[in-house]
């Protein structure tokens, strides 16, 4: 009808997360070039990655955090030992990596998969900051991966590692690979178990889109490795620490095993014809 104003556009709660997660991905890209071309020659003279470290704490993470409307809430988070740890943490979602560089309050590299290191820029500060990348295609790279872990943990570096090896697409805690524990052992260092609840329901998985929400951190008290006879061990009592630490702050604890497949009814068949 002649000189009716348009009805106004409303944005549906999908519409926003979409909107959001957009905003997020291009803070988060530029605010990575940034860091990593501004610390460049800091990292190539020195060799070391603690500057943009330095900033991924204190800028790039509380940023990313912040657009994305995620307000993080530190549960429980007991003394950190002296010297290097492991941190082993169930993964949600790709914001996980901005929760540990705000909570963990120390210095550390993360042990990545090796698609990671591939992607222009962020894979170029992963290798030149000191992150270690692990092949899992190939056993012998990632044989070889483990034991520079193990080296740069001897050597006084602090690593964090998602030890479910991908992440949970329905935010139960999922089956450990043994990788981390090997490094556990081989370095005599304490595991710290870090629990995560929330991440997930901010960032759905198969699309890109955020919606504000609290995610809740909670940290385990040092696991000792030599207190336990082999890797599996360890894996699993760290697994059950974690666990029972996501359910404490309203997480989905431990991902229930599959149902057993019923057998199909036993038919009699005759082998011939009736008798009388």
């Amino acid at each position: 009808r002649p000189g009716t104003r348009p009805a106004p556009v409303r944005y549906t709660p999908s519409m926003l997360g979409r909107l959001r997660g957009l905003l997020v991905l291009v803070v988060a890209a530029v605010s990575m070039v940034a860091i990593f071309f501004g610390c460049l020659p800091w990292m190539l003279i020195t060799r070391s990655g603690e500057l943009p470290i330095w900033f991924a704490r204190r800028v790039w993470a509380p940023v990313g955090l912040g657009v994305a409307g995620a307000r993080v809430e530190v549960v429980r988070a007991p003394p950190l030992p002296a010297g290097p740890v492991i941190f082993a943490s169930n993964h949600q979602s790709v914001l996980d990596i901005w929760v540990m560089f705000v909570t963990l309050g120390r210095s550390f590299r993360f042990i990545a998969k090796q698609e990671l290191f591939r992607m222009p820029i962020f894979g170029w500060y992963l290798r030149i900051g000191g992150h270690i990348p692990v092949d899992r295609s190939h056993h012998q790279r990632a044989v070889g991966s483990l034991h520079r872990a193990g080296d740069a943990v001897r050597a006084g570096t602090s690593i964090v590692v998602f030890p479910e090896g991908t992440r949970s697409r329905d935010g139960y805690v999922h089956a450990f690979k043994k990788g981390p524990f090997v490094v556990a052992k081989q370095a005599g260092v304490p595991v710290v178990p870090v629990a995560i609840a929330g991440s997930g329901a901010i960032t759905p998985s198969h699309r890109i889109a955020v919606h504000p929400g609290t995610i809740r951190v909670a940290m385990g008290e040092p696991v000792d490795p030599g207190a336990f006879p082999d890797k599996e061990a360890l894996l699993a009592e760290v697994r059950r620490r974690i666990v029972a630490l996501q359910r404490s702050i309203g997480g989905l604890g431990e991902a229930p095993d599959p149902a057993p497949a019923h057998p199909a009814p036993r038919v009699d068949v005759p082998s011939g014809p009736p008798t009388a």
